[in-house]
């Protein structure tokens, strides 16, 4: 049984994964086409890898399928509506694109593994302001891009990881592209872009400013290794952003997630075609057979938070909880900020306190803005400090970085950034 499982894993799982990615694809493309077929394949694949994981991720991963699991059975037992299709297949679309953007690295992995890093306290900062910005617009595979590149002959250090992190987290103040501006317009209607956006970005770059002092004080940077910030590394990331701006533009129903996949595929196959001819093909087909099982880590992480929350969302549902609010200006605004950052810590995604709030907030006639910078600022300090966010899974996941270690370091940060983003509510709110 188990030499039949070891086979089933090496000439299953890859193709699995890179079907799953297909569908993904069709799912983005037309939303006739059920997100579970992807969600499916993912977790056939994950079944077929769950022993490949080590036993800190394993650990997650049953918890969080325990905790989920359990609020899928509260659910039922209190006669809610069980969604068990979105379950299976809540983190399809975030797992496609990491699998597909892990096609990329056939065409800008450098040719010498030994090539040397810049290092030192420069190198942090443009490798900060650099995930940040590339991350605005082309989301979660600026990570794995840059992040691919800084361990490409060494391991990725909790430095670097933590560069990463706020660098991309950021973004979310402010980037129209992030999946946070959808969902907090879409909860806070009546809120406008222009208006976010604006009181956002200064906050992310004072979030920035305050990283890069902190991380590069003392020495501290002396022995960082950054991203290398010429044209021949940023060219290829520079196009797919340019791709995306220009395809979101078009097509601006097509979610963000979606394009990054199938330009990252379509754009691989054709360098690899232009580059090498049928070796090219090889590679690609090669990589689907051995280099997607690679990211077990964060398949069986992202299948199993999709999970965990679908199952608290379902809870709160079953709850029928009732919030009497008589006002919501900036000191309320900062209370919400502070409880929404503090559910993200034990695991609870941003969507889920989001989309809770907004329910609750949004019928009473609240100012939209306010309530819409109120869910994007909590965005942006969560996902950087909870394990559990997709950023933190990712890393988790694909770099073997230690989930305790990330949010020690990032723990002081996210206090700073509450204060901040306080300030910067009430600054609005007093205008």
């Amino acid at each position: 049984m188990n030499r039949f499982h070891t086979w089933a894993a090496e000439r299953l799982a890859g193709p699995l994964l890179f079907l799953m990615v297909l569908f993904s694809i069709l799912h983005g493309l037309w939303a006739g086409f059920p997100a579970y077929a992807a969600g499916g394949l993912g977790w056939l694949a994950a079944l077929l890898l769950a022993t490949t994981i080590n036993t800190v991720q394993r650990i997650q991963v049953i918890a969080m399928l325990l905790v989920g699991g359990g609020g899928l059975l509260w659910g039922l037992l209190a006669a809610t509506p069980v969604p068990v299709a979105k379950a299976l297949s809540a983190n399809q679309a975030m797992l496609a694109m990491l699998a597909s953007v892990s096609f990329l690295r056939l065409i800008t992995q450098p040719a010498v593994c030994d090539e040397a890093l810049p290092q030192g306290g420069r190198p942090l900062w443009r490798t900060l302001f650099g995930v940040h910005f590339l991350g605005a617009v082309i989301n979660m595979s600026s990570i794995v891009i840059i992040g691919d590149r800084l361990s490409a002959n060494r391991p990725l250090t909790p430095q670097q990881a933590c560069v990463l992190s706020r660098g991309f987290a950021m973004a979310a103040c402010w980037s129209p592209f992030f999946a946070a501006m959808g969902i907090a317009l879409s909860n806070a209607p009546g809120a406008q872009l222009t208006t976010l956006s604006t009181v956002g970005f200064p906050v992310a770059m004072l979030g920035l400013l305050l990283s890069g002092w902190e991380l590069t004080r003392n020495g501290r940077a002396d022995g960082f290794h950054g991203y290398p910030m010429q044209f021949s590394a940023l060219w290829l990331p520079g196009l797919l952003a340019l791709l995306l701006m220009l395809l979101h533009h078009a097509w601006p129903a097509i979610p963000i997630l979606t394009l990054i996949s199938a330009l990252s595929l379509t754009v691989t196959l054709l360098l690899l075609l232009l580059r090498h001819g049928r070796a090219g093909v090889r590679a690609y087909h090669q990589h689907i057979r051995v280099g997607l099982p690679r990211m077990s880590g964060e398949l069986l992480l992202f299948l199993a938070a999709g999970v965990l929350a679908t199952g608290i969302t379902t809870a709160i549902q079953a709850s029928q909880l009732e919030v009497d609010v008589q006002r919501f200006a900036a000191a309320e605004a900062g209370l919400l900020l502070l409880a929404m950052v503090a559910a993200s810590v034990i695991g609870i995604h941003p969507v889920i306190s989001i989309a809770t709030a907004g329910g609750i907030l949004s019928p009473l006639g609240v100012d939209p803005n306010l309530l819409g910078i109120t869910f994007l600022l909590s965005w942006a300090i969560g996902v950087c400090t909870t394990p559990f966010s997709g950023l933190h899974l990712t890393i988790q996941g694909r770099y073997h970085i230690n989930a305790l270690s990330l949010l020690r370091m990032n723990a002081g940060f996210a206090l700073v950034m509450l204060g901040v983003s306080t300030l910067a509510l009430h600054l609005y709110a007093g205008r």
